[in-house]
Order: structure tokens, then sequence, then C-alpha cells
């Protein structure tokens, strides 16, 4: 039988799966309240982001995820209590001379003092948007200082382009292959940090984003990998030593996409996410998941974070299997008293990006005002 025919086989007993879950948490604004109750709860020890599965260590993408979490969701203590703790402990200022954010904490100290450059790009983010939101100048003082790091000593220009570095190029390891992670590419951030700074060349890493992902795809029903490389002529090669699949790393590509669509419009980040949509509905259609992995026990169990991704591109792309799978998302939901969580209460990496969707849907409007991106859009009041 054809794909075509479960295709249509799916979509015709799609009203009763939907009926099915009718008993699950479906408004976003509860969802989007309560998981955001159970991750300052679980998750958040004195401006610090724990991460409880790995002995309660601290990353630097953690604090940057609830930084802009907290901004979104209006709680200013929040944000203010890890701003304060990360530039304290993670700030590079006094060890490197930079702002770049050490990446690892544990144990009380600071453990490994490499960047990680995506956590640099969220920090300075949510500082952005800290100050469109709260009007205090000493956020975008920040953000300034960092967006200048990240640019000294996190791209290099390979072949006559720019790219965004994983790390600080002093910590490359060969002269022949360049690390890059296709995750970590924010075309969204990268114009907004245009429009703070008038530097030109965060348009170009919008511009590097779009010709990575084409060239990454242009295999029907390939994903992006979690880690590539490139040689000195910009060709595309594996990475020795990562792994070369759609996994933990790429998940956040359709989100961070879907970010740029939604927040500029942009119709390269459209054509992009159509080709994630392609891709995740045939995985749906012949396998009636997205994703299933394995837990410290070896249980198999679906995944919010992966759902999250699927909805996210074939939302944008129309596709008649956003509603289902947006229900699949809801599914992984548990509920801890008055609190929600994801797939496992101590998941911080989940727990952290999941509930994405749910703001998106919060916030959804029939049309786009691109005029002043993010400036205008509407933020939750708890």
């Amino acid at each position: 039988m054809t794909t075509a025919f479960f295709r249509h086989l799916f979509l015709a007993v799609l009203p009763f799966l939907l009926i099915s879950c009718s008993t699950l948490a479906r408004n976003p604004e509860e969802i989007s309240q309560r998981t955001w109750s159970h991750f300052r709860r679980t998750f958040i020890k004195s401006g610090r982001v724990i991460r409880p599965t790995n002995n309660n260590d601290t990353v630097s993408e953690g604090e940057a995820y609830v930084m802009l979490r907290s901004v979104l969701m209006n709680d200013r203590e929040t944000f203010d209590n890890c701003l304060l703790w990360t530039e304290t402990v993670l700030s590079r200022k006094k060890s490197h001379g930079d702002r770049l954010l050490a990446w690892h904490f544990e144990n009380g100290q600071v453990t490994d003092t490499a960047a990680a450059s995506d956590a640099d790009i969220d920090y300075a983010f949510s500082l952005i948007l800290a100050y469109r939101t709260w009007h205090d100048k000493q956020y975008l003082e920040i953000a300034l200082a960092v967006l200048k790091s990240v640019l000294d000593h996190e791209t290099a220009v390979i072949n006559g382009r720019l790219y965004l570095l994983p790390w600080p190029k002093s910590n490359n390891v060969t002269d022949e292959l360049v690390a890059l992670n296709p995750s970590y590419y924010a075309p969204s951030h990268f114009k907004l940090f245009y429009e703070v700074s008038a530097d030109n060349r965060w348009i170009q890493l919008s511009d590097t984003t779009y010709d990575l992902l084409g060239r990454l795809l242009v295999s029907p029903g390939k994903l992006i990998p979690d880690w590539i490389a490139i040689d000195k002529q910009g060709t595309i090669r594996a990475l020795p030593g990562k792994p070369a699949d759609y996994g933990w790393d790429a998940v956040r590509v359709p989100l961070r996409i879907a970010a740029d669509y939604y927040l500029y419009d942009d119709q390269r980040a459209l054509s992009i996410l159509r080709l994630f949509s392609g891709s995740f509905e045939k995985k749906f259609s012949r396998n009636v998941s997205i994703y299933c992995c394995k837990d410290s026990t070896t249980r198999s169990y679906e995944n919010a974070l992966f759902y999250s991704a699927a909805y996210a591109a074939t939302e944008v792309a129309g596709s008649s299997f956003a509603p289902i799978i947006l229900q699949r998302l809801r599914k992984c939901i548990r509920r801890n008293g008055d609190d929600f969580y994801y797939n496992s209460p101590d998941d911080y990496y989940i727990n952290s990006l999941s509930w994405l969707p749910e703001y998106y849907l919060l916030n959804k409007t029939p049309t786009r005002d691109t005029s002043r991106p993010l400036e205008s859009k509407k933020k939750l009041s708890l």
C-alpha cells in the first residue's frame, strides 16, 4: 500500500483521535502558567537553574532559557535573580575579559569556562526583550557587550561567508574542519541584534542560516543533523565524534525557524519549515508517532520536545497534521497538584522548551506587524 493511502486513512480517523484526547488540558494560558509554576519550583534555586538528573549542575543555556521565559511570562523577579547569578558566577568578564558565559557549573564552582554560543545569543536576546518590556537600560547595555563578544570571539569568515561557531574560535581543535551546530543559528535573534546594534554582520549570519539549512535539506525526507563541519572551502562534512542524526540539539531548529517566520515573516523560513513538515508528515503516517526514545529504564516513550518541534513546522506549513501533533504534545503533560510538567518532573531540557507552542497559540494574531518585531507582541500577564 502507498504512503498516500495511509495519509488518507489517517486523515479519515483524525476527528476520532481528537475526540479521544478531549480530556487533556487544552487552554494555552493555563498550560503556560502551570508549567511555569512547576519549572520555577523544581529547577530554579536562588537564580541558578539546576539539572536534577545531572547532579544538580548548571549550564549556561539553562540560565538563558529561563531568562527568556521570564520575560515572556512578565516575571521580572525571576529574571533579575537569574541575571544576577549569571553575571556574578558565569560571566567571563574577569576570567577572560569578554562578556561570554562559562558553560558549566557544578558542586559550587565553575568547572568549565569555555563558552557556548547558543547560550550567549539566547542570553543577549532575553536581555533585549527585557529592555523592551521593562525599559531598564542596564539590560540593553549588558546585551550589547555580549553581542560584541559573540562577534569578536564566536564567528569566523570561511570562504567568504560569516559563520557562528559553537564555541570561541580559540577552542577550535583543527585547522582543516570547523565544527558547526545548526541549532545554534537563530535568525530572528540575529535580526533583533541588528536592530539594536546596526552591525550588518548579524544580517550576514541570518543569511548563513538559510544557506546552511538549504544545503542540509536537499534530500527529501532528510532532517537536520545535530552537528556538522565545514572545510576551508565551505563544503559541509561530517564532524568526527559528534552525532549526525536529528537529535537533542537539532530538535531546536524548527522552533528557531518558526520564530523567524512568526516575528519577521521571512519567506525563507516558510520554505524550510515546509520541508520539515513534509518529513514529519511521512514519519507520522508511517509510525503514528514523531519520536520515541528510551529513558534510563529502557522504556520507550513519546517525547514532548520532539512533538513541540514538529508542531512548529506543521502549523506554519498549514499541514492538516498539526492539530493531532499538538494533541500528542499535550498528551505528554502530567499533573503535580496544581502544576503541570512534560514527561518527567525532573527533566530540565524537555521542560525548558516544550511549552513554546502554547505561548505561540496564546499570542497568535491573524496578521503580523513586522514594523517593530517583538516590541508590539503581547506578553503574558500572570
